[in-house]
């Protein structure tokens, strides 16, 4: 965990105007304001990872998404002031299908979305098939080992395909 906090980022934001790529995963004392000056100041940011520790770290955490409202703060936020994002992880937030609908709109160059654990999505109408249209995809209830088995990754994580290969013709 980080002791980063808003007025920090508020106050240094502007230093990191060239920064294409940002990790601020675990940054709990990050709030809207924070990611809002990062936006706002950093122009050039390609590439957002604010993913969030598993559930089981965060108490207040029903895995089961029962008695949790969505709260897509965030994710408007990152829509409205980061519209030239490409590859965007947010990997158990809290935010639902307004929050993905917002992001999918407004950043237009998104080609990588890992929304693994978001178990206030419903993924309604056609969001699903619009993230899947995404150069890589992964779903709230993506299975990292699953999907490895099934088929290969290459050495960054990314999914690849396998190809079979025979000497016979």
């Amino acid at each position: 965990m980080s002791d980063v906090t808003d007025k920090m980022v508020e106050r240094h934001a502007i230093s990191f105007e060239n920064m294409a790529v940002l990790d601020i995963s675990y940054c709990l004392k990050i709030t809207c304001r924070g990611i809002e000056s990062f936006g706002k100041n950093c122009k050039t940011l390609v590439h957002l990872r604010r993913n969030m520790p598993l559930p089981e770290v965060l108490p207040s955490y029903n895995v089961n998404g029962t008695g949790i409202k969505p709260d897509n703060s965030e994710a408007m936020i990152i829509a409205d002031t980061m519209p030239g994002l490409q590859h965007l992880e947010l990997c158990y937030g809290h935010f639902g299908d307004v929050g993905l609908e917002a992001i999918l709109a407004k950043c237009t160059a998104l080609t990588h979305l890992d929304i693994r654990g978001c178990w206030s999505m419903k993924l309604d109408g056609d969001l699903e098939d619009r993230c899947y249209r995404l150069q890589e995809f992964k779903s709230p209830w993506h299975d990292e080992f699953d999907n490895e088995a099934s088929s290969g990754s290459d050495s960054d994580g990314a999914n690849a395909d396998v190809e079979s290969s025979s000497d016979e013709d």
